[in-house]
């Protein structure tokens, strides 16, 4: 972030969320590695698409997952029925954020 940061016009703000399909970000500790990962390399089919994501991930949260599947069309499915056709939803805790995984 600080690299990042340096090479960017005075009085700008950066955020992970202005690469959102570009790039991938895991936290280990205190530390939040940042790897590409673009949505422009990705197969245009869906069942595809969903194999490769899996392949990079496991388990995927939604705000992870939706730039990666957002400009996916499907005649008669919404983003909402691409889920439900390609992964399984779970909830570890009522209060927790749903997990994506592949069903």
């Amino acid at each position: 972030m600080a690299e990042w940061l340096q090479r960017i016009p005075g009085g700008m703000q950066i955020s992970f969320d202005m690469l959102e399909g570009e790039v991938l970000t895991e936290k280990l500790g205190v530390e939040t590695w940042v790897y590409s990962f673009s949505v422009s390399s990705l197969p245009l089919t869906p069942a595809e698409r969903f194999n490769m994501l899996f392949r990079e991930r496991s388990k995927w949260e939604w705000k992870d997952l939706q730039p990666y599947i957002r400009d996916l069309k499907v005649p008669g499915l919404s983003s909402e029925g691409l889920l439900l056709k390609y992964t399984r939803r779970s909830q570890p805790t009522l209060d927790a954020d749903p997990v994506f995984s592949s069903r």
